[in-house]
């Protein structure tokens, strides 16, 4: 291969390496510009997280997206254990998060089911279940009545007891002493009779 020859491959093949790198670079640089414009929204994180194991039920449920959310196309539904749905209350939206507040029938597995649309109109389905070991009395759909509860109901209650008591006794002795006071009126009433007719009797004897 003469000289002029292998110069002119040479030129070839480093004009080819040159467009090749060209290419590659403008369809890194496509590449990137594209990513942004059709990445969707997606679930960043949840609080509680996805089967945590927890000793005390959560008065709420949070989730955060990578993109603003449309809060009113939202959909969230609560279940408990037994799979029912339980109406727990309106979520909040703040920009990317969501806030479902949360109502609890009894220990055991909780579910909140979330259907999303972000701000690029792409739909989200996803759910958090977790697992509360108690729930608090002001988070139960069932609250349960103490005994110290019970005991103040109890004394409570007793003092109108008492006073209704206090006032049918008063009542009752009223009663009797007007009766005593009526018996005593209608026995100075006969005396009165008796000696009014006494002494009509001596009048006309003495006539």
């Amino acid at each position: 291969m003469t000289a002029i020859r292998r110069t002119a491959v040479r030129a070839t093949f480093r004009s080819t390496v040159r467009t090749a790198l060209t290419a590659a670079s403008g369809l890194a640089l496509a590449l990137a510009f594209a990513a942004p414009a059709s990445a969707h929204a997606g679930l960043v994180g949840t609080d509680p997280e996805d089967g945590a194991a927890l000793d005390t039920a959560p008065a709420a449920v949070t989730a955060t997206f990578s993109e603003n959310l449309d809060g009113p196309s939202t959909e969230i539904a609560v279940t408990g254990p037994d799979g029912a749905v339980i109406e727990a209350g309106d979520p909040v939206f703040e920009g990317d998060t969501f806030t479902q507040p949360m109502l609890y029938g009894e220990p055991g597995e909780y579910t909140v089911a979330y259907r999303v649309i972000s701000e690029d109109g792409h739909r989200i389905d996803g759910a958090v279940s977790f697992t509360v070991s108690e729930v608090p009395d002001e988070l139960s759909l069932n609250p349960v009545e103490t005994e110290t509860s019970a005991a103040e109901t109890t004394a409570a209650s007793e003092p109108a007891e008492t006073g209704s008591t206090s006032e049918a006794a008063a009542e009752e002795d009223s009663g009797n002493n007007a009766a005593v006071i009526a018996g005593a009126l209608l026995v100075l009433l006969a005396v009165a009779i008796g000696v009014a007719v006494l002494v009509n009797r001596r009048r006309k004897s003495a006539a």
